[in-house]
């Protein structure tokens, strides 16, 4: 009596779920709670996770189920997706939250998608069920799993070298399984294995933590507007590939470099075609915001994203650093005297554009924040770096950095603002540290002394002044900016 109990329980409690069928799916659905945008969104979320959570039924039905859910989820992810973009570059603190709820969203699908790939790549009753929906499950298992990688590249981090490895797994496997070119239509608009998969590694490619927060929106739709991506290809053809891939590697593609590279687990891919594309669309409105994203992009892209050709040195002991602009300058105000934030951080590796540390702790740091560094134990040397990606390497935090400036200087800026008369305030001048600053050096300084073209009057500790004109920004620290700038006279003390 009392197994005959059990087994009617499990079945009331099957059929209480929203899950049984496309139709009891479909009211769910419609009877999303919450008031808000976010408050539908994370009930989805929920609902994604007792799906994903109860795998038991019919395999057709369950894939049919998860279609709808996914058709319902993702206008709301786009809207959120927008919400995050918009809080990103007004730095405030709903970003975070806006953060973590998209990812809930990608990282469910995965969950979801992920068993159901494994059926059809399987030669079995289950898998003949499921092989009209078979490019379907493997477009999306890359889909989902590739949107999950990009959204990290969001906060400042790399993917992990474990999700690396399983994307190349999953795009083997799928490849294998003749999917790769398979046309399906997810949210409306065609993709397929490749272009997914693709997309991925083209996102490394293209850097987006080294854009600031008013660029991160362009860099995102002129990657996807892309109409056409190479697709991998497993012979080279020398002088035509521009870039290959390793499918048992735990990171990103890399150039070639006019290198004959052979290998059976080696793809190939020729993004000459992606980089003549932003070179183009740039040349058409050549002052536009856009375009100056599409020249970074194709830039970046074809040196092979973060990638130097400069060899990194291992670099081993502690330095003093200050994180955030705010405690930078407050540091040059008292003229390198150690403030109270300082800590140490453990040098890694260095090239001559960068160095990389381990930091003590997990922590979130934006890309494009600034610190500051003692190399010279005590001596008052400190440089400037701003942050460029983070990443998580086993039980350790790793930061990289590009070196901004080695001999930072503080000066004083004045300059006329309307209605209020003169005004003066602190500034950086940062001498040239690399020729990817454009063989210039820089001026850091807050926002409210920064207009384009505007004039300035530069002072010097040693009491030199310069006439400067102000020219474009070259990008946005916190709520500093670093500036080009002319020198129109100069006067000495």
């Amino acid at each position: 009596m009392e197994k005959i109990r059990s087994l009617t329980g499990r079945s009331e409690r099957r059929r209480s779920t929203p899950f049984v069928s496309v139709k009891a799916t479909r009211k769910w659905l419609n009877d999303l709670p919450g008031v808000s945008e976010y408050d539908r969104h994370h009930a989805l979320v929920e609902g994604l996770e007792r799906y994903n959570g109860d795998t038991r039924g019919d395999a057709l039905t369950r894939v049919r189920v998860l279609l709808l859910i996914e058709e319902a989820g993702l206008p709301l992810q786009a809207r959120l997706v927008e919400q995050f973009l918009e809080s990103h570059e007004r730095n405030d603190a709903a970003r975070q939250a806006l953060w973590r709820e998209c990812h809930l969203f990608w990282d469910q699908m995965i969950v979801a998608y992920l068993p159901f790939l494994n059926i059809v790549l399987r030669s079995n009753v289950e898998s003949e069920k499921l092989l009209a929906l078979a490019p379907q499950i493997a477009a999306r298992s890359l889909r989902y799993f590739s949107l999950a990688m990009r959204w990290e590249f969001l906060r400042g981090r790399r993917p992990a070298e474990s999700a690396w490895r399983r994307l190349h797994k999953i795009y083997r496997a799928v490849e294998s399984a003749g999917m790769v070119l398979d046309k399906v239509s997810i949210g409306g608009r065609e993709t397929s294995s490749a272009r997914e998969y693709v997309m991925t590694l083209l996102f490394d490619l293209a850097n987006p933590y080294a854009f600031d927060a008013a660029e991160i929106r362009t860099a995102l739709e002129l990657l996807d507007e892309i109409p056409e991506l190479p697709v991998p290809e497993s012979g080279l053809r020398h002088g035509r590939h521009s870039h290959m891939v390793d499918l048992t590697a735990t990171g990103g593609p890399e150039r070639i470099d006019d290198r004959w590279v052979p290998g059976g687990r080696l793809r190939y891919l020729d993004f000459h075609g992606v980089i003549q594309a932003f070179e183009q669309r740039a040349s058409r409105v050549p002052d536009s915001p856009q375009s100056v994203v599409c020249r970074k992009l194709a830039k970046v892209i074809g040196r092979a994203g973060a990638i130097r050709g400069v060899p990194r040195r291992p670099r081993f002991g502690e330095v003093r650093a200050v994180f955030g602009a705010e405690q930078v300058f407050a540091l040059f105000e008292q003229h390198g005297r150690i403030p109270p934030p300082c800590e140490f951080i453990t040098l890694r590796d260095e090239s001559g554009k960068g160095i990389g540390f381990v930091l003590n702790d997990e922590r979130a740091i934006e890309p494009g924040s600034l610190l500051a560094v003692d190399r010279e134990d005590g001596r008052a040397t400190w440089q400037i770096l701003a942050a460029r990606w983070e990443a998580a390497e086993g039980m350790h935090w790793l930061l990289g950095t590009e070196v901004l400036s080695r001999y930072p200087k503080r000066v004083e800026v004045e300059w006329e603002k309307a209605g209020s008369g003169r005004e003066t305030a602190s500034a950086l001048f940062l001498p040239l540290a690399s020729a990817s600053q454009g063989a210039t050096s820089n001026l850091l300084l807050p926002q409210t002394a920064y207009q384009a073209g505007g004039e300035l009057l530069l002072r010097q500790d040693d009491g030199t002044r310069y006439h400067l004109r102000l020219g474009s920004v070259v990008e946005t620290h916190e709520s500093w900016l670093r500036v080009e700038f002319d020198v129109l006279s100069r006067e000495a003390a």
